[in-house]
C-alpha cells in the first residue's frame, strides 16, 4: 500500500506515523495490495482534524473526524475508513458467489409449469441419469417417471 502522510500546523511523529501505518495494514488486508493511502493531519487551537482517504479499484473510501487529540482523531478514522471497506468487500463476495440462478441443477426448474402434467427432463440428459441411481427421494421419483410407474395408469385406478 502506498502511504502518504501530510501534516498541517502539526509535525508527523513517528508515534503517528506507525498508528497510521498499523491501522491501514488492517485495510489492506481487507481490500488487496492495491491500494493508495492519503493521511491529512492538521491541528488548531483545541481542535485537531483527521482525514483519511483510501483509493482502490473497489471504490474510494474516506473519513474525516475530529477531537482534541490527533491519536484519538487518526484512530477513529481509520476505524470508519475500515468499516467502509468491510462493508464494500461483502457486498463484493455476496454479488459474485450468489449468481442468477439457470435452470441447470435445480428439478424444480426442469419442470414446465405451462403443461398440465409436469414433466422432468429425459432418460438422455446425464443430470437425470445421475439422480435417477441416487437413493435419494428425488432420484427414487425420477427412476419411476423414468420407468412408467407414474402416468395416466395411475390416474385411471384413482378415478
Amino acid at each position: 500500500m502506498d502511504l502518504e502522510i501530510t501534516g498541517r500546523g502539526t509535525q508527523v511523529t513517528a508515534k503517528l506515523r506507525q498508528q497510521a501505518e498499523e491501522g491501514l495494514a488492517r485495510i489492506e488486508k481487507i481490500l488487496g495490495p492495491k491500494c493508495v493511502a492519503k493521511v491529512v493531519l492538521s491541528c488548531e487551537k483545541n481542535r485537531c482534524e483527521v482525514e483519511v482517504t483510501v483509493r482502490n479499484t473497489l471504490g474510494d473510501y474516506s473519513s474525516r473526524t475530529s477531537a482534541k487529540d490527533v491519536d484519538i482523531a487518526l484512530k477513529e478514522a481509520i476505524d470508519k475508513v475500515e468499516a467502509q471497506a468491510v462493508k464494500a468487500r461483502k457486498k463484493v463476495i455476496t454479488n459474485s458467489h450468489h449468481p442468477e440462478h439457470t435452470a441447470t441443477g435445480s428439478i424444480r426448474l426442469q419442470t414446465s409449469d405451462s403443461d398440465e402434467t409436469n414433466t422432468v427432463k429425459s432418460k438422455t440428459d446425464p443430470e437425470s441419469k445421475r439422480l435417477a441411481q441416487s437413493k435419494t427421494g428425488v432420484g427414487k421419483a425420477i427412476a419411476a417417471i423414468d420407468d412408467g410407474e407414474f402416468g395416466d395408469e395411475q390416474d385411471v385406478e384413482a378415478a
